[in-house]
């Protein structure tokens, strides 16, 4: 009888040694605190889908602050622009991803993280045989016939601004909101337009050599603009943790590493250039 008393409570300890170990497990799962976070849905190569997958440079540095921080789980969104800023103003969600620039009226509205992170590098497309200069700013796009920019977009407030800034060197400004990037770069390709201007981290670099544009130039950038996450006023306590994160990551490298993954370059290697 002893034996057997035994080994039951052997058994029993086991078990209970299991059951305690799960209930920790699930104990630790449950302290993680849950926040709603939206990204793009087919913005490449930030945010996308592959593969049935959620993927992107922004999806893979937001995952790494989530891992950097260890009690916080964010769960991703995939909604468009739109969406992502109506979910943000209804606090649906908690912060927002997709390339953001910080402006007055974004800071006066929401929480725009003090740590970027990224650059958005403005470059100009340009058709080889209609340019023959080298495009090195704004000022060089004067007399040529620009591509259609979004009338609610940011190169449309960049060209505005300079038109205003620089009344000796305007720039002729076309706005439509029904081309995608893909067809722009076709068009400057084929000498509809003599140049496009877009912010670098929306696949053109793809786009040019999948399709084989050979009769586009890629300009050095004209602007460097740092993009941010942009938090509801009442997650400012979490945005600071994620720029404590951010910053961590620049210094280890982990930054740099995925934007020569998705960028195809080290965008961080570029100082700010706004003006």
């Amino acid at each position: 009888m002893t034996k057997k008393w035994r080994s039951l409570s052997i058994v029993l300890t086991l078990v209970l040694a299991v059951f305690l170990t799960a209930c920790g497990k699930s104990s630790s799962s449950s302290n993680k605190k849950t926040y709603q976070v939206a990204v793009s849905t087919a913005s490449k190569p930030l945010s996308y889908e592959q593969n049935g997958k959620l993927t992107g440079y922004e999806v893979d540095v937001i995952n790494a602050v989530q891992k950097k921080l260890g009690n916080v789980n964010f769960k991703l969104n995939a909604v468009d622009q739109t969406a992502e800023l109506v979910g943000l103003d209804s606090k649906k969600y908690d912060f927002a991803a997709n390339g953001f620039y910080s402006n007055p009226e974004r800071v006066k509205k929401y929480h725009v993280g003090a740590e970027n992170d990224a650059l958005s590098l403005v470059k100009v497309y340009s058709n080889k045989k209609n340019v023959k200069k080298t495009i090195k700013n704004l000022g060089d796009l004067k007399g040529l016939n620009i591509a259609p920019v979004n009338p609610d977009g940011g190169m449309y407030n960049l060209l505005t601004t300079w038109n205003k800034q620089h009344p000796n060197q305007k720039v002729n400004i076309k706005t439509s909101d029904s081309f995608p990037t893909q067809q722009l770069l076709k068009d400057v390709n084929n000498g509809k337009y003599d140049v496009m201007i877009d912010p670098s981290n929306l696949g053109e670099a793809d786009i040019i050599k999948g399709l084989k544009l050979t009769n586009v130039a890629t300009s050095e950038p004209v602007r460097a603009f740092p993009t941010y996450f942009l938090f509801t006023k009442k997650n400012a306590a979490l945005a600071k943790r994620v720029d404590k994160a951010l910053k961590a990551l620049k210094k280890d490298g982990t930054l740099t590493k995925l934007s020569k993954k998705y960028f195809g370059e080290d965008v961080f290697k570029y100082q700010v250039k706004e003006k």
